[in-house]
């Protein structure tokens, strides 16, 4: 069956469940004091009210007095979290405000200059050292001058201030993590485009060569889907050195079609001269699965 007509219960807070709580006992003396109330009228029938206040004085007394108490306690609890709540709310926007945004974005320059001078945070260090003290310290005394006559404790200002910090820090963490990315893939596109531009105009010029060396014409078989896909250009592949590329060579790739490419490449050294350490060392990774080009299964059946 479908769980979607299910409701299930949720969590309270602490400060809903003393709530809770001082509303059952809240109930409770009401009901006493209701009762108390009907015996007074009931007795004062026949009977002059101050002689029965006089003989059951102190019981009312308290049944009033704790009615009292536990409605100041249930509205305490009430205003102090909505207060809370509250203070939260403009700290944090104060601080996103006053700080410096790394995603500001803006036509005008004078904004764009205004974020530029606003303080910030040193992501790369931690909360507690230096220069991250010193602007700790500056933002505490900067909402405490905000919060004149809201009796926030300093270690909730400091609450506010360390978690300004750590979602500032998740955030320049995430993005230096995709910038990293989008260089290395445009890194790879780059390599690959240029790397397939070098192989073409080095079997134009050794076409015959070629050919005869693979007996066939090998014309248009120099496509990109046929290429190796280099699978890493940052040094964290064990196969190669510092700059070297992990190449994923597609699984339908044939001896005879490898034996095409590593003479293609071959010339594309030779053709280089000295300048052929401009190009990536190179070692076999793995292979990937994938189809066949048709350009590539026409000419070799096989």
């Amino acid at each position: 069956m479908s769980n979607q007509n299910k409701s299930y219960p949720t969590r309270r807070t602490s400060a809903e469940r003393e709530m809770t709580n001082s509303l059952a006992i809240l109930r409770r003396d009401m009901t006493t004091v209701m009762k108390d109330v009907a015996d007074i009228k009931a007795k004062t029938s026949n009977t002059p009210v101050s002689a029965v206040l006089q003989s059951q004085p102190m019981a009312l007394v308290h049944a009033v007095a704790s009615v009292s108490m536990e409605m100041n306690v249930a509205g305490s609890l009430t205003m102090a979290s909505d207060a809370k709540s509250v203070n939260k709310t403009k700290a944090y926007r104060l601080l996103w405000e006053h700080l410096w945004d790394l995603k500001f974005k803006s036509k005008h320059l004078a904004e764009i200059q205004a974020n530029n001078g606003k303080p910030r945070w040193n992501t790369a260090v931690n909360f507690n050292q230096s220069p991250n003290t010193e602007l700790t310290e500056n933002l505490v005394a900067y909402l405490e001058r905000n919060f004149v006559g809201a009796r926030l404790r300093k270690s909730d200002v400091r609450d506010f201030v360390y978690t300004n910090f750590t979602s500032r820090k998740h955030t320049a963490n995430k993005s230096q993590a995709k910038k990293k990315s989008d260089n290395a893939c445009n890194r790879r596109s780059s390599h690959k485009k240029e790397h397939l531009k070098r192989r073409k105009t080095a079997y134009q010029s050794n076409k015959t060569a070629i050919d005869d060396e693979m007996k066939r014409d090998c014309s248009g078989l120099i496509i990109e889907e046929a290429m190796s896909v280099g699978e890493s250009d940052d040094g964290t592949s064990p196969h190669v050195s510092y700059s070297g590329l992990c190449l994923c060579r597609p699984d339908w790739r044939s001896d005879e079609y490898n034996h095409f490419i590593t003479l293609v490449d071959n010339k594309v050294v030779a053709d280089l001269g000295l300048n052929s350490h401009q190009l990536l060392s190179c070692a076999f990774g793995k292979t990937v699965e994938g189809p066949v080009p048709d350009a590539i299964a026409s000419q070799f059946p096989q």
